[in-house]
C-alpha cells in the first residue's frame, strides 16, 4: 500500500460551534475540551479515509486531536502513548502495530481508555467501558466475497480460488481469509486453493504473487483479495498478460475510489464496502464518552457485550457502484 504521510493534527473548535458527526451541545459525544491521542500503525488509502473522517468528527465535537504513524514500529508506538500519558491527554485511540501487543499497550496506557480501531485484539483483551474496538465486522466481508464467488459459478462443481491475504497478524486478514473460507468449504462444491499467500496489503507484491501464478498455468476461477489494493495488482496483471476480466472475477474489499473505479469500468467484478468515514466518526464518539467515563450504551451499531462498536459492511458491483464514487 502507498505510504500516505501524517503529520500531527490537532483540532479544536468551541462548543457553539458543533455540526455533524450526528452531534448537538449537550450529547453525550459533546468531546469540547477533551484530548485525543491517535495512534496509527502505519498509513494506506483505506486508514487515511479513517482519520479523515475522525479529524473532522472531533473538529466537530469540540475535541483536540493528535495523529501519529508508528510506521509499522511497535517502540514507535508505545513512544506514542507514553506521549499521550504524559500530554495529559484522556483517551487513547489505537490501530495496533501487532494485536498481540495489547496487553503491553494497555499496561502502558495506564488508566486511560483505549479505543482500538482497523485492527482488533483478542476478545480477552477487551473491556466494556475501558477497551473496546471500533470497526467492520471481517466475517461478514469473507462471507460477502463468498457468495459472490458461490453465485458466479452455482453451475461448477468444482472452483479454483487464487487468495491474496493482507498482514499476517492483521484481524482483517485472518476474519476475511477464515470466513471466505469457511462458506466456500460449507457450499458442497469441490474448492481447490491453488495459490494463497500474504501480499501485506501492496498492489506491487499481490501483482508479483499473481505474475508467479500464472506461471504455474494453473487454472483460476476467481481471485479473492483481502482489499482493493491488492486487487488492483491483478488487475494490473491481467491487464500486461492479456488476461479477459470477463473469464476471471477479481474480488476486493473496501471500496477505495480506485477500487470503485475499477469495479465502474468493469475491471475489478466487485468490492465490498467499509465505510472508513464511519468508523472515523464512531471512533470518536466512542472516544468522547470514554473519555468522559461514561458507558456507550444506547449507541448505534453496539454489540450485545458492549465491547464493540460494528459499523456494517455493504456489497459494490458495477450495479450500485455509481452510489460509492
Amino acid at each position: 500500500m502507498k505510504k500516505i504521510a501524517i503529520g500531527i493534527v490537532s483540532l479544536l473548535f468551541c462548543i457553539g460551534m458543533l455540526t455533524g458527526c450526528g452531534n448537538s451541545a449537550g450529547s453525550s459525544e459533546d468531546a469540547a475540551g477533551v484530548k485525543m491521542y491517535l495512534t496509527i500503525s502505519s498509513a494506506d488509502t483505506f486508514r487515511q479515509t479513517i482519520i479523515d473522517a475522525a479529524d473532522k468528527c472531533a473538529k466537530d465535537a469540540g475535541a483536540e486531536l493528535t495523529v501519529k504513524d508508528a510506521e509499522g514500529s511497535l517502540e514507535s508506538q508505545l513512544a506514542h502513548i507514553k506521549e499521550a500519558v504524559d500530554g495529559g491527554y484522556d483517551v487513547i485511540l489505537c490501530n495496533p502495530v501487532d494485536t498481540d501487543t495489547a496487553l503491553q499497550l494497555q499496561l502502558a496506557a495506564g488508566d486511560l481508555p483505549i479505543v482500538f480501531f482497523n485492527s482488533c485484539p483478542s476478545d480477552d483483551r477487551l473491556e466494556a467501558g475501558k477497551y473496546v474496538f471500533v470497526g467492520s465486522n471481517e466475517a461478514e466481508a469473507g462471507g460477502y466475497q463468498a457468495e459472490y464467488i458461490l453465485d458466479k459459478y452455482k453451475d461448477q462443481d468444482e472452483i479454483n480460488v487464487a487468495i491474496l491475504k493482507g498482514e499476517k497478524t492483521h484481524s482483517a486478514t485472518v476474519g476475511r481469509t477464515n470466513s471466505l473460507k469457511k462458506a466456500l468449504n460449507a457450499s458442497g462444491k469441490k474448492i481447490n486453493y491453488v495459490f494463497e499467500d500474504y501480499a501485506n496489503w501492496s498492489t506491487d507484491t499481490a501483482k508479483q504473487y499473481f505474475e508467479l501464478l500464472l506461471k504455474t498455468g494453473q487454472r483460476v476461477d476467481a481471485v479473492a483479495c483481502n482489499n482493493d489494493d491488492m486487487a488492483l495488482g491483478i488487475v494490473e496483471a491481467c491487464e500486461e498478460n492479456n488476461i479477459s476480466f470477463d473469464s476471471l472475477p477479481i474480488i476486493g474489499v473496501d471500496a477505495t475510489e480506485k477500487g470503485c473505479q475499477s469495479v465502474a469500468d468493469g475491471k475489478m467484478a466487485f468490492t465490498i464496502y467499509q465505510s472508513g468515514a464511519g468508523q472515523g466518526e464512531y471512533l470518536i464518539k466512542a472516544a468522547a464518552r470514554l473519555a468522559k467515563g461514561q458507558s456507550l450504551e444506547g449507541m448505534e451499531y453496539l454489540s450485545e457485550d458492549q465491547k464493540y462498536v460494528w459499523v456494517p459492511f455493504e456489497k459494490v458491483d458495477k450495479s450500485n457502484v455509481s452510489q460509492y464514487q
